[in-house]
């Protein structure tokens, strides 16, 4: 029976992860931080790793918390006092801040309302205007919807839409629970239904229904005015996204 010890399995491994980790810690001894705050910037480091954040973004990251932390120490700062803890820390770097930007009124608001107005335009133009051109009797037959209750229908859409997202976006600091911001999307659907309502009761004389091809020509242009917006200002999210 030999004496000689077998080398574990996987040792080799197992060294040369422990090798790249020290060398990981001492880049962060040797920039001018105190053990603490080296340690926090350490498995910072190594928790934004395992993360999708772009290998500049991390770098620039990285530095700019390291230079901050230098100059921090100073006045007797440490890493735990500026950043909290490091999944905090990581979410922050990764999410962007929490701020307290309105609802309403948000980026680019305006251009998406319209856009948003553009799109149910379009598609209730285009929709009623190809189904009456195929089946005119549709127009006599059923109740119409008339060019107002769709302009309404629209221009509700429009104001509503960009602001639901907004209602569930982490990135903002939101004063109402979850359970409350659910209410107003399914208040604002309610109002959107009844206004539409309320316009298509209208009479033909403020609210006529336009022929067939009137309404393709205008669901076309809506779609030209959405393809500007969409090349001239940043617009999240809808059709030809």
């Amino acid at each position: 029976m030999s004496d000689n010890k077998q080398t574990p399995r996987n040792a080799g491994v197992h060294q040369d992860r422990n090798n790249v980790a020290s060398s990981e810690r001492a880049a962060f001894d040797n920039v001018g931080l105190t053990k603490r705050n080296a340690d926090y910037m350490f498995r910072f480091n190594r928790a934004l790793d395992k993360t999708k954040l772009a290998p500049e973004k991390k770098a620039k990251a990285v530095q700019d918390m390291v230079n901050e932390l230098v100059d921090g120490q100073k006045s007797g700062k440490t890493a735990k006092n500026l950043y909290g803890d490091i999944d905090a820390r990581v979410k922050y770097v990764v999410e962007g801040p929490v701020t307290d930007a309105p609802v309403i009124g948000g980026p680019n608001y305006w251009p998406n309302m319209i856009y948003n107005a553009l799109t149910f335009f379009m598609i209730f133009n285009l929709m009623f205007g190809i189904m009456y051109l195929f089946s005119p009797k549709l127009m006599t037959s059923s109740q119409p919807v008339g060019i107002t209750a769709i302009t309404i229908s629209a221009l509700v859409a429009g104001f509503i839409l960009p602001i639901m997202p907004r209602l569930f976006d982490p990135k903002v600091k939101h004063k109402y629970n979850g359970w409350i911001r659910a209410l107003f999307v399914l208040l604002g659907f309610l109002v959107w239904m009844i206004l539409f309502y309320a316009a298509q009761m209208l009479p033909s004389v403020i609210n006529p229904v336009l022929m067939p091809w009137p309404s393709i020509i205008l669901g076309v242009v809506s779609i030209a005015l959405m393809f500007w917006l969409r090349r001239t200002y940043k617009i999240r999210g809808g059709f030809f996204g």
